[in-house]
């Protein structure tokens, strides 16, 4: 059975969760590849040791996993590191996001759509049949950063600065949603999107 593939990208604090979430409302498989790279770096898991290997103890809280926030703060400032751990997590996270999207069980519509924020710089789309970019404005991605992660705004604006740019995504993503700030207007687009997406791709 074929299942259609759909990517949603975007800058960190851009409502991309909360498009998957509307996804998920309208009956549809969704995944994360957030979710999916704190699952291959559990204790026990070839990439924790990797990680661990690559930075030390010093990046693994008492209980025993590892203290993302500190990770967070090194890779910001140090270019090379962050290299490193990349290519230590990227083709571990590609891996198991086509796994679990080939293995997806879909009820209602035969779709999977999965959130991916480094889509396009790690030269994912390749796997996906339809790309979605979700943007908002600058000035709400550093606000939303701020609070989801509790760091200060010159933190956020580095953490955009290591991600392709808004504009960039939207060029090279088959659809754009714009997030304005309310939900209702978010979930109105998604919806609208997802009647497009239907007719072209899951009507026989």
């Amino acid at each position: 059975m074929k299942i259609l593939k759909i990517a949603v990208t975007g800058s960190a604090g851009s409502g991309k969760s909360l498009v998957c979430q509307r996804f998920k409302v309208l009956g549809l498989v969704t995944l994360d590849c957030d979710v999916i790279a704190r699952e291959i770096v559990e204790p026990g898991m070839p990439g924790f040791t990797k990680i661990v290997e690559l930075f030390g103890q010093k990046v693994v809280r008492k209980e025993g996993t590892l203290d993302r926030a500190k990770l967070r703060n090194i890779i910001v400032n140090d270019d090379l590191l962050r290299q490193k751990m990349e290519s230590i997590l990227h083709p571990r996270i590609l891996n198991e996001m086509v796994f679990q999207m080939e293995n997806a069980v879909v009820k209602i519509h035969k779709a999977v759509v999965v959130e991916v924020p480094l889509l396009f710089e790690l030269g994912m789309e390749k796997q996906f049949d339809v790309t979605i970019a979700v943007k908002a404005q600058d000035m709400d991605l550093v606000q939303r950063i701020c609070d989801r992660d509790n760091v200060t705004k010159e933190d956020a604006k580095k953490v955009l600065d290591l991600q392709m740019s808004q504009e960039d995504k939207m060029v090279r993503a088959g659809h754009v949603i714009i997030n304005k700030g309310t939900r209702s207007e978010l979930f109105e687009s998604v919806d609208n999107l997802f009647d497009k997406i239907q007719k072209e791709f899951l009507t026989s």
